[in-house]
């Protein structure tokens, strides 16, 4: 049976898993629904991460990397090598801020970079054993150029961890069954404008706004096998509600919706990703 992302959080944690989402929380301070729904998803994709390191130092590079959350858990949490990056000199410098926040143990061994995913990553071939890149593909004009990239940096038998919007959730599907206009009308007063491209008619401009909606599972698939990475698990999760609906989820029951929704949840808004790039014949590569 394959593993699932309620199956990474049941159970009894080991500490390490306790370590990661006591850091998050520090981190992070969610208050409401979407900051723990934020706090979930970098959870789940670090304790995927730790669970798959093959008992030697590993070397993890995170694209997108935002304000850090994800970075600075891996490296004080999980104890990995970080090379971090992002497009956005302010992100970078809010990630340098919160390490200069932390234990010294997060700060070595960090690396900070300020560079466009999209114009080629900036590491020599095979330098990783994991790359992460959590809500990233759908900023970009050219996702396939990635996952080449992402194929090129990693070692032999590495593993690419990435989040993305669910192009079949149950809101998207629903919509795609209505009158244009009533569409526009219907996603302006739920959809986040910088989020939705397609459905508000917006021609992107900004970093931070997505270039399209979302990818289906067989299209993130596909792009994999095109890179020569190959699909070890993917599925979708989160409950499939806007965000203007959840954040009036009372606050008491926030941090439990945010659980719940990382769950394997068909037609949830999200696809959660992990491909490997294949070993090469004979065994293991060597570190």
């Amino acid at each position: 049976m394959r593993p699932t992302m309620a199956s990474s959080l049941e159970g009894r944690p080991p500490v390490e898993d306790a370590a990661i989402e006591r850091v998050l929380e520090e981190i992070v301070r969610p208050v409401g629904y979407v900051p723990w729904e934020y706090l979930s998803r970098q959870q789940l994709l670090a304790q995927n991460i730790a669970r798959r390191r093959r008992g030697r130092p590993t070397r993890v590079l995170d694209i997108g990397c935002g304000d850090g959350a994800l970075t600075l858990t891996l490296r004080e949490a999980a104890g990995f090598e970080i090379a971090a990056m992002d497009i956005l000199p302010e992100r970078v410098a809010a990630v340098r801020a919160r390490r200069r926040a932390r234990a010294e143990s997060s700060v070595e061994r960090l690396h900070l970079v300020l560079a466009d995913a999209e114009a080629g990553l900036p590491f020599r071939a095979h330098a990783f054993d994991v790359v992460v890149a959590t809500e990233v593909m759908e900023h970009l004009d050219r996702p396939g150029s990635l996952f080449q990239e992402i194929r090129r940096v990693l070692r032999p038998g590495g593993r690419f961890f990435m989040t993305t919007p669910n192009l079949e959730a149950l809101p998207l599907r629903l919509l795609k069954i209505l009158p244009r206009p009533v569409v526009r009308r219907f996603a302006a007063s739920l959809a986040q404008e910088h989020l939705h491209p397609e459905l508000l008619s917006r021609r992107p401009s900004h970093p931070d706004e997505h270039r399209r909606e979302g990818f289906t599972l067989r299209e993130l698939t596909d792009l994999g096998k095109q890179a020569s990475l190959r699909l070890v698990e993917g599925h979708a999760y989160r409950i499939p509600l806007p965000d203007k609906l959840m954040r009036r989820t009372p606050k008491r029951l926030a941090r439990r919706l945010a659980r719940m929704g990382t769950r394997e949840i068909p037609l949830g808004l999200q696809l959660y990703c992990e491909f490997a790039r294949p070993e090469p014949p004979g065994g293991p590569a060597a570190t």
